[in-house]
């Protein structure tokens, strides 16, 4: 029968066990301040602070015969690394079987991997082995029991259990569909449009949820970095040969692995989206912020709460902040980025990282395909709105206003059907915004529909011959709309494979 290690056992190996200093200092990147936990050696509660928050690291569950050695690694670590990490790594060590954890720390260098592959058979959390391994790394580093540093490499080459960390990239769980980006874009454009025109109309809150989704599903940003956005970081240009403002926006790098390579992450808003922008910065200033508040006085989970929360509302279906990050990665390799345009966009210090994304990046010429709805893998037509189907007869009783009618891209373009609104009155380009829309009146004909759909098709080949492929060219522009007319075309019954060129 295999033994446990006794207490005094346990204890002869901690004997050198370096000290508790007189208060644990850490560093709380959120609030750019320090911290400190005063007399920890005379408590089993040390109360921190980080991300806007106040948690406290509970050691009083934890086995006696580790208590201590649990405190001086959770110093070091509040001391080197960061309180979040201490945090997250001391609530993930309760799940990790005290005897296993003991049996580990008091082994000899030369049965560690027999020790650990032990605690494989003890089917623990993926992110259970972090925190032991970083135990064992402390040891190492303070010469406790038998280990020293020269042990160090040994540690660092544990195996860890064998997990598709990126399953839900590689099946594509986490991109949200074509479709639902473009009801975020339309909401974000309708927002923009309207606090123009009427700044009050809108509440503060939304402001502020909204102007949260663009940092999020423009640039990709985790809710902390939204989060620690400074009122300095905001930068708005004004030139008298556009409209709209100029607005630029200095994000700060997290979760790097040296602090040596930080640095700040500047972004531009889209001029159609600046005006957001602009009216959260008068706000904020009017409600007495300085250059170093933070502009949305939110911390991150309340930031990432508000993102899922509005992306419920547009689409019917709670999106999250990581979702959009997933899918801003993924629209950027789709689009011909390199390796290292797509770490400086995502604030990676480490080019391995993005690797995935390449590896579900879809062939160029299945993205053409895509683009021009013809795909036999793209199966998720767009979901549409319209108010109703019309007759030729009711499209030309109804008003001149109502009746649509454009040129895109050159190609006169009439009688696909009404607007509920009446097209001088709606900011978006005729035709191309119309399919997808809730006011528009699509006439009953599938042939009218049928030749638009080839119009489009030429004018995308055209631009994609033109453009070698670049993702922001007009030619990927006039996918969504490609996408949404071939499902009126559906609506009307007209089958996909009569669609193929």
């Amino acid at each position: 029968m295999k033994t446990q290690p006794k207490p005094e056992a346990a204890h002869s190996h901690f004997v050198n066990l370096p000290p508790l200093p007189a208060a644990v200092r850490y560093y709380d990147d959120f609030s750019d301040s320090y911290g400190e936990v005063a007399n920890p050696n005379n408590s089993d509660q040390w109360t921190i602070r980080f991300d806007g928050g106040g948690p406290t690291l509970d050691f009083r569950d934890f086995d006696a015969r580790v208590r201590r050695i649990i405190k001086c690694w959770c110093a070091f670590i509040l001391a080197d690394l960061s309180p979040v990490t201490a945090y997250k790594y001391l609530g993930i060590l309760r799940t990790v079987p005290i005897d296993r954890t003991i049996e580990l720390l008091t082994c000899s260098p030369q049965e560690v991997r027999k020790r650990w592959k032990e605690l494989h058979a003890c089917n623990l959390n993926y992110g259970a082995f972090a925190p032991v391994a970083s135990l064992l790394g402390f040891f190492c580093r303070f010469s406790i029991g038998a280990w020293g540093p020269e042990w160090l490499d040994l540690v660092s080459q544990l195996p860890y259990p064998k997990v598709d960390k990126y399953a839900s990239v590689r099946v594509g769980d986490v991109f949200i569909s074509a479709s639902e980006e473009a009801a975020i874009i339309r909401q974000i454009d309708e927002l923009s449009t309207r606090i123009q025109v009427a700044p009050s109309s809108v509440s503060y809150d939304l402001l502020e949820a909204t102007t949260m989704l663009v940092s999020s599903y423009q640039f990709g940003l985790r809710p902390k970095q939204i989060a620690m956005l400074e009122m300095r970081n905001i930068r708005i240009w004004r030139d008298s040969l556009n409209d709209r403002p100029a607005v630029h926006l200095t994000f700060t790098m997290i979760k790097q692995r040296s602090e040596k390579r930080v640095f700040p992450m500047v972004r531009r808003v889209k001029r159609e989206w600046s005006p957001l922008f602009v009216e959260l910065f008068q706000r904020a200033r009017q409600t007495g912020l300085t250059g170093v508040d933070h502009v949305y006085q939110r911390t991150p989970h309340e930031c990432g709460i508000f993102i899922a929360d509005l992306t419920e509302v547009i689409l019917g279906r709670r999106r999250t902040a990581p979702e959009l990050r997933h899918t801003a990665a993924q629209r950027l390799v789709d689009a011909g980025a390199s390796e290292e345009e797509l770490a400086a966009f995502m604030g990676h210090s480490d080019l391995n990282t993005g690797l995935i994304y390449f590896r579900s990046s879809a062939s160029q010429g299945e993205r053409v395909n895509q683009a021009l709805g013809v795909s036999t893998v793209y199966q998720r037509v767009a979901k549409i709105a319209h108010d109703r189907f019309i007759s030729a007869k009711e499209l030309v009783e109804l008003k001149g206003d109502q009746q649509i009618a454009g040129v895109p891209h050159g190609i006169p373009i009439a009688g696909i059907g009404g607007c509920t609104l009446g097209q001088p009155s709606c900011p978006y380009n005729p035709i191309l915004s119309c399919y997808g829309c809730p006011k528009f009146m699509p006439v009953a004909d599938a042939g009218i529909h049928k030749k638009v759909l080839e119009d489009l098709r030429d004018v995308m080949k055209f631009f994609y011959a033109s453009s070698r492929a670049e993702r922001g060219s007009p030619a990927f522009q006039l996918e969504e709309t490609i996408s949404t007319v071939k499902a009126v075309l559906s609506e009307l019954g007209v089958e996909s494979n009569e669609l193929l060129p």
